[in-house]
């Protein structure tokens, strides 16, 4: 049965679906690359941002820039997300400045590309525990504060690297497919709280890390892509301030996959 105009919600409330105002938002990995977008749509809409990278002096340039483009509050904070008590410091201080978390968007991340024989266990383990320790760390760390208030989400940038297999790039691809799995079964444990647990599963995304790629390479993911180009990063922008907005307030467990089409075939 249809809804009357009565029973549906107001104009405003409407147009304020996504609006973050109020809210406070964590970013690892935002000090560059499509972190960086994604913190400054975050504050865009409202919210006030708290960029957390290993590179202090690109998460304070990143601050910067974004207080100063917003007018939103933005502190940043240094920590190797791998690092136990690096997260616990760098938690500990969002929590002084801000009071609480709201939105936790777990983006640190790099790439290794080469066949598997060829990786050490070291450069194995370093994806591992970016990847997935580092999004477990900060999920643990901001959790009971969310589930306090019975509200909040939690995004983790995956790839689609998770659902397709790609030459080259093997303990990447586990660690992502790692931290799906991660965030499906968070998702589960939240859900009774109130709170969201989601995953961006981003394609080719023109980053410095894709920048990485030798120019033959990147012709090939051009011809190979049904839009015939690499994703730009404020194309994940929308996605991930959907999933931080009251307007998913029924989306978890679920991956959002932005790549132009190219795993659909």
């Amino acid at each position: 049965m249809n809804m009357t105009l009565e029973q549906l919600p107001g104009v405003e409330s409407v147009r304020n679906l996504f609006s973050l105002a109020g809210k406070v938002a964590l970013v690892t990995g935002g000090g560059s690359g499509l972190c960086r977008a994604i913190a400054w749509g975050l504050a865009c809409n409202g919210a006030d941002v708290a960029i957390v990278d290993r590179d202090g002096t690109a998460a304070a340039a990143c601050a910067a820039e974004l207080s100063g483009g917003t007018g939103r509050r933005v502190e940043s904070f240094q920590a190797d997300v791998s690092n136990e008590a690096d997260v616990a410091k760098a938690v500990d201080g969002v929590l002084e400045a801000f009071g609480r978390v709201d939105v936790l968007l777990n983006g640190a991340g790099h790439n290794i590309r080469k066949p598997l024989v060829e990786f050490s266990q070291a450069e194995f383990d370093s994806l591992m525990q970016v990847h997935v320790r580092g999004a477990f760390l900060f999920c643990r760390a901001v959790a009971p504060g969310m589930q306090a208030r019975k509200s909040g989400s939690i995004i983790n940038i995956a790839s689609i690297a998770a659902f397709v297999a790609i030459r080259e790039i093997v303990p990447y691809s586990a660690a992502k497919a790692g931290l799906l799995q991660l965030t499906r079964a968070f998702a589960l444990e939240m859900a009774p709280f109130g709170v969201r647990v989601n995953a961006i599963a981003p394609g080719f995304i023109d980053t410095p890390l894709t920048r990485q790629h030798p120019g033959e390479k990147r012709r090939q993911i051009e011809e190979t892509s049904p839009t015939g180009r690499f994703g730009c990063t404020e194309e994940l922008i929308g996605p991930a301030v959907f999933l931080a907005s009251d307007a998913a307030s029924f989306v978890t467990g679920t991956s959002v996959v932005v790549d132009g089409a190219w795993s659909a075939q």
